[in-house]
């Protein structure tokens, strides 16, 4: 079990992964341009690609249609040209996003450690070292991945489906129809794995965190460990931690794998039944043949993007239990402060002694609740001792 002093909110009580993941927009915010100019190059690649249905459906209903060999040329080095397009686009995306997103990663990873080093010693006493570590670490990482790659990819996604069904639609209101009635499932399986998975995400990072304590004290200690002979025990223990983590893991891959199972069979059962009705319609000449090559032109398009919500929404919530875990280090107060305005003594001179002072575990009283005021430690009077200075 974590032993961190600062637990995950109930989820009655926590903001939404949006606020939330807001909070280090203070980070971000030098970079934002960046950043947005990688996300629209993505989107450019997206609409491009949603373009090339349509110069496909005007080479089956016009060249290959007519046997028009002369027009055949001009329209597949139209389809080149947009496929070098959509590349350049995806190439510029990646140039924009990549450096300033390892540098919020370092500016978030200098400000913890300026963090730490401000904090009281009495706040080390509470938190274990590799709860702080996997949050320097880690966590920090997955922040700069979902930066980077992820909430890109996530928002121009959800925008190329919502752009891509209206793509649908003039192809045939019909399909488009079918498709849309069957992503439905898509969206409340969602909803209902955000809820699952961001609990099995915290208890994951935490125990990461507590094995990487496990791991740190027994090689700082590996001499007392020999000296007393605990290596079995503590090898023990860790196997404990070990294998709790592993079964937190396996949760969170079942809980994937469940919203997968639908991003995969969904499209499939939705493309059977766009097949079936697409060639009915053609067969009453309600649709042209260029009309039904471009809707699965434009169906295959809009796959990746709706097999990958599943990947994406997954990384969101990770990136949200790790921004909520570095908030709790950030936000943690410093009761002992330097004064504003500290005196300079011009002669310093005075006397040193311990008077009435007193010594007590912190979690005595936790242990032992019959003691009022835990162990106590009584030091008797100093003799006054003055500096020569």
């Amino acid at each position: 079990m974590s032993t961190t002093p600062d637990q995950a909110l109930p989820s009655t009580d926590r903001p939404s992964t949006l606020r939330a993941i807001a909070r280090i927009y203070p980070y971000v915010k030098p970079y934002r341009w960046r950043l947005l100019g990688g996300m629209a190059a993505a989107m450019g690649a997206s609409l491009v690609a949603l373009a090339i249905p349509y110069v496909l459906q005007w080479l089956v209903d016009g060249p290959l249609s007519s046997r028009d060999a002369a027009l055949i040329w001009p329209a597949g080095l139209g389809v080149l040209a947009l496929g070098a397009l959509e590349a350049f686009f995806i190439a510029s995306r990646r140039r924009l996003v990549m450096r300033p997103s390892t540098r919020i990663e370092t500016s978030m990873r200098n400000a913890l450690y300026a963090k730490l080093q401000d904090l009281p010693v009495s706040f080390h006493d509470r938190w274990e070292s590799g709860q702080l570590l996997s949050r320097s670490v880690s966590d920090l990482s997955l922040i700069r991945r979902w930066l980077a790659f992820g909430v890109v990819l996530l928002v121009v996604n959800i925008v190329t489906i919502a752009v891509g069904f209206v793509v649908l639609f003039t192809f045939g209101w019909l399909l488009g129809l079918i498709f849309l009635v069957a992503s439905i499932p898509l969206w409340i399986n969602g909803l209902l794995f955000e809820r699952k998975y961001s609990v099995v995400a915290r208890r994951s990072q935490d125990q990461v965190g507590d094995l990487a304590t496990s791991v740190e004290q027994s090689v700082h200690g590996i001499r007392v460990l020999k000296a007393f002979g605990r290596g079995r025990s503590k090898l023990e223990e860790f196997s404990e931690q070990a294998e709790a983590l592993r079964g937190t893991e396996i949760e969170k891959a079942k809980a994937i794998a469940s919203i997968w199972l639908w991003l995969l069979l969904v499209p499939d059962v939705a493309f059977a039944l766009c097949l079936l009705a697409g060639i009915w319609l053609a067969s009453q000449g309600e649709l042209t043949v260029g009309q039904l090559f471009a809707f699965f032109a434009t169906a295959t398009v809009l796959r990746f993007p709706i097999e990958s919500i599943g990947f994406f929404l997954s990384m969101t919530f990770d990136t949200r239990t790790a921004v909520d875990r570095f908030f709790e280090v950030m936000d943690s107060e410093n009761t002992i402060e330097d004064p504003a305005e500290p005196r300079t003594i011009a002669e310093p001179h005075g006397a040193l002694s311990f008077n009435a002072v007193h010594f007590r575990y912190q979690d005595a009283t936790d242990a032992y609740p019959d003691l009022v005021d835990g162990v106590e430690l009584q030091l008797q009077p100093a003799r006054p001792w003055r500096s020569s200075a």
